[in-house]
């Protein structure tokens, strides 16, 4: 990669704006007349990388003829969780296409993509005439899940309706992909359960935690 510090605010990408509809993004900028291609760089936010480790088989060629024809850029939201597009203003030297490390923002956005599911269940099983009663959940996911995004909070008297209402227990092992059963416990009789994420507003950009 050919890449020059950006000389110039009339080399820079400016304006970017998104129009999101149903899985597609379409993205339109300012291309001033200086700048003959953009490179497009997308990935998890969780995962962008800075400029210096950039390889051109991260980045997209595209031409001020194709962004004519559709009116911008489109593209797929096929990622859980929230995407970064950077565009890379170009300019053909000698040859040569050089690359303009454009790193103040104005070239830089945000689209937050679909969240996964997970459905967990909670069954209760009460033994006559006793002050205990079991407890079996379940959870299904699309994804592999580490252990510590979910816990389950007991309560006394009525289900927990926050992870700060009650009494908080981690789960001890990964869940993958699929449905994942938990051994049963045991609570008291007048006790309930509910599942919630371990850090709520974190995980909630990412993941949608439904009861069945």
């Amino acid at each position: 990669m050919n890449w020059e510090t950006i000389s110039s605010p009339d080399h820079e990408i400016k304006n970017l704006k998104k129009t999101v509809q149903d899985s597609e993004v379409q993205l339109t900028w300012f291309w001033s007349k200086e700048v003959d291609f953009v490179y497009i760089y997308k990935a998890n936010v969780d995962n962008v990388r800075p400029i210096s480790e950039l390889e051109e088989h991260d980045l997209k060629l595209y031409t001020r003829e194709e962004y004519k024809a559709n009116h911008g850029y489109r593209g797929r939201i096929d990622a859980i969780g929230r995407s970064a597009y950077r565009i890379f203003p170009c300019q053909k030297r000698d040859g040569k296409l050089l690359v303009y490390k454009q790193e103040n923002d104005d070239n830089l956005i945000y689209i937050s993509g679909s969240k996964a599911k997970i459905y967990f269940s909670i069954t209760y099983k009460n033994k006559l005439f006793q002050p205990r009663k079991k407890v079996r959940m379940a959870i299904m996911t699309e994804l592999s899940l580490d252990k510590e995004l979910l816990v389950y909070v007991k309560k006394s008297g009525s289900v927990p309706i926050s992870i700060d209402d009650g009494t908080m227990y981690p789960f001890v092992r990964d869940f993958p992909a699929g449905k994942t059963t938990p051994p049963e416990i045991e609570i008291d009789k007048n006790e309930y359960i509910r599942i919630f994420f371990s850090n709520g507003r974190s995980a909630a950009q990412n993941f949608e935690l439904i009861p069945q």
